[in-house]
C-alpha cells in the first residue's frame, strides 16, 4: 500500500509539472504578442518620423499603412485579450492540480504516520509484556 501511495503522488507530481509547463508556453505567447504589438508601435513612430521628414511622398503611402497597422493592432489586441482569459482559465487547471498533489502527499503522510504509530504501539506492547515478565519472577510468582 505504501508503493501506492508514493507512485500516486509522482504520478501527481509529474502532472503539475507537465501543466506549469504548458501555462509557461501560454505566457510565452502572451509575451511574444506583446512583443509584437511593441514592435508595431515602434514601426508606427517611425513612419510617422519618415512621413513627417518628406511629406510629399508620404501622404500617398502613410494613408494605407496607417490604415493596415490600425488594423493589425486591433487584431493583435484581441489575440492578447484572448491568449490572457485563456491563461485565466488554465490557472485554475493548474491549481487543481496543486491541490490533488498536497491531497496525494497529505494521505501518504498519514499513511506512514499510522504505520509509525503502529510499529511503536507493537514495541512498547513487546516492552511492556517483558516488564511484565520480569516483574512477576521478581516477586516469585513464577
Amino acid at each position: 500500500m505504501a508503493k501506492n501511495f508514493k507512485t500516486l503522488v509522482r504520478m501527481r507530481k509529474w502532472a503539475l509539472d507537465e501543466k506549469q509547463r504548458e501555462l509557461g508556453e501560454m505566457l510565452g505567447v502572451l509575451g511574444n504578442l506583446e512583443a509584437e504589438k511593441a514592435a508595431l508601435e515602434q514601426a508606427i513612430i517611425a513612419e510617422q518620423k519618415i512621413a513627417a521628414e518628406n511629406p510629399e511622398l508620404a501622404g500617398f503611402a502613410y494613408g494605407g499603412f496607417a490604415n493596415a497597422v490600425i488594423a493589425e493592432r486591433e487584431a493583435i489586441t484581441k489575440m492578447i485579450a484572448a491568449q490572457e482569459e485563456k491563461i485565466d482559465t488554465f490557472r485554475d487547471v493548474v491549481a487543481d492540480a496543486f491541490k490533488e498533489l498536497k491531497t496525494a502527499e497529505i494521505a501518504e503522510r498519514n499513511r506512514a504516520d499510522a504505520e509509525r504509530a503502529e510499529e511503536e504501539k507493537k514495541e512498547q506492547d513487546e516492552l511492556d509484556e517483558i516488564g511484565t515478565r520480569s516483574a512477576t519472577r521478581d516477586d516469585g510468582l513464577i
